[in-house]
């Protein structure tokens, strides 16, 4: 994890599905470090349940790849619309010099995640 016990962990790409489950912008809300530390270990064991169980449920509803990448990019418009929100929190409220620097910076972020998720979801509806 990170600095304290409520920082999100610093994610290696390459180890992304140790971090399945739920998404960080949620584990973020429960400050609480007991309960944030049982959400996670809760995510891990619902992840490793589907992925042993998988092979019982209906197929998916695409082919599984083009299904996967549908997921992705509806990841990639739940990060866009969460930096959109801490991009427009210094205009809405009262942030350090530090912070504001941080959320004018998020407000770019979401465009640049914006264009990589406009980018997938015409491929993948090509």
């Amino acid at each position: 994890m990170g600095s304290n016990d409520l920082d999100a962990p610093d994610l290696d790409p390459e180890a992304f599905e140790r971090y399945e489950g739920f998404r960080e912008t949620t584990l973020a809300t429960f400050t609480d470090p007991d309960d944030n530390r049982a959400l996670r270990r809760l995510g891990d064991l619902l992840y490793n349940m589907a992925l042993e169980y998988r092979h019982h449920w209906p197929r998916e509803p695409d082919l599984y790849f083009l299904h996967q990448t549908r997921a992705a990019v509806a990841d990639l418009r739940h990060l866009q619309g969460y930096l959109s929100l801490l991009g427009r929190e210094h205009q809405a409220s009262e942030l350090s010099a530090r912070e504001t620097r941080l959320s004018r910076f998020c407000a770019k972020a979401a465009l640049q995640v914006k264009k990589i998720a406009d980018s997938l979801e015409r491929e993948v509806n090509r």
